[in-house]
């Protein structure tokens, strides 16, 4: 009689071929989720209307304005602040960000999907 040998990785492909899929969980978060809606960058508005609106007083030239900082008790302007892309940057703090979305966040202790309701750039799906 001859012993018979079993290969591990064999027997692995065969168990994962005969189970069955019961991530229960899983297919419950999808579908949880699938909905239309979401972040629109595009309705983000433009970052000099919305500093304006926040009350910050711009100054200097080139690409970055200077204006006093609203993190912190400043009385020079140490917050530089780009009016492409909303990217600003406290020299003080160190507060900073990419756009008017990390802005309206850090500034008012927001996420970022209660920021982006507030600015009107959360768009379809209530959740």
């Amino acid at each position: 009689m001859q012993k018979q040998t079993t290969n591990t990785k064999e027997l692995g492909a065969v168990a994962a071929t005969q189970r069955t899929p019961t991530n229960h969980a899983a297919h419950s978060i999808k579908k949880r989720w699938n909905y239309k809606g979401g972040f629109d960058r595009a309705k983000l508005p433009h970052p000099a209307d919305y500093f304006a609106q926040q009350g910050l007083k711009l100054s200097g030239g080139g690409e970055w304005k200077n204006a006093i900082c609203p993190f912190h008790d400043d009385r020079t302007p140490s917050l530089r602040v780009r009016l492409d892309t909303g990217g600003f940057r406290c020299m003080v703090c160190g507060a900073h960000g990419g756009d008017v979305l990390a802005f309206h966040q850090q500034r008012h202790d927001l996420s970022f999907k209660q920021a982006a309701q507030q600015l009107g750039a959360w768009v379809g799906g209530a959740r």
